[in-house]
């Protein structure tokens, strides 16, 4: 090797190392947000499931509470 291939060549590798330096450090910056993104994905389905179960008893004090009523009127009715 002469001295102008290695003046070519050293520039050319420390450009392709670069830019798998960069690639490598993408692919875990990727990596680290997709955790994120799984972690509050994960959170927020545990909180929709809360909302759930909340809706539910709130139907049901709902529904107990006009059924209540339609008897405290039928009995007033009935006096």
């Amino acid at each position: 090797m002469n001295a102008a291939t290695l003046v070519l060549l050293i520039p050319i590798v420390a450009i392709v190392c670069g830019a798998i330096i960069s690639i490598v450090k993408i692919k875990s910056s990727q990596q680290d947000i997709s955790r994120h993104q799984q972690t509050a994905h994960d959170e927020l389905q545990k909180e929709v499931a809360k909302l759930k179960e909340r809706i539910e008893v709130l139907e049901a004090l709902a529904v107990d509470e006009q059924q209540q009523l339609r008897r405290e009127i039928e009995q007033l009715k009935r006096a």
